[in-house]
């Protein structure tokens, strides 16, 4: 194999590859899912060559496995962006992440006087989508509307991660 076809990201054995990041998003994702807090391997490409988006980002980790909030919290950031699943070099899922249409929970509304940021109302926060690109997003209870740079991501307590097995 020549210099020029060898791997740019070697491949993992076991974890989770987050491809086709929007180019310059990959740190944001790691911030806001957690995964710099995490001591796995990881390997981050930044500006990477790519035939569909010309230059994209990608995430590889070793041993960890997303949790459906942090894919939800991904399509929001990277709308374009892959999820695959690894068992043994070898790719066991693969998960084409979509912008959902209402976003609950997962965002804080900057507005203080919003009644999603009342303690005395269990009222959690919740986003429509007005634009996908550049995203564009509207607080259904105060009309407050956010671009991408403006998002709060709303921190989750200890949850669960989606962990696959290959079943043989």
């Amino acid at each position: 194999m020549g210099e020029e076809e060898k791997l740019k990201i070697p491949k993992i054995k076991k974890g989770t590859v987050i491809d086709h990041i929007d180019a310059g998003y990959a740190l944001t994702i790691m911030d806001v899912i957690g995964l710099g807090e995490k001591q796995n391997l990881m390997t981050i490409g930044v500006n990477i060559e790519s035939k569909k988006y010309k230059i994209k980002d990608i995430i590889k980790v070793e041993n960890i496995f997303l949790t459906e909030t942090q894919m939800q919290q991904i399509a929001i950031l990277a709308p374009n962006a892959t999820i695959s699943l690894i068992e043994d070099y070898n790719v066991i899922q693969k998960i084409n992440l979509k912008l959902p249409s209402i976003i609950k929970k997962l965002i804080k509304c900057p507005n203080i006087t919003c009644i999603s940021n009342s303690e005395k109302e269990p009222i959690d926060s919740e986003f429509t989508i007005l634009e996908e690109k550049p995203l564009k997003i509207q607080c259904v209870y105060c009309d407050r509307i956010l671009n991408l740079d403006e998002l709060v991501f709303i921190k989750k307590k200890s949850e669960k991660p989606i962990k696959q097995r290959l079943e043989l």
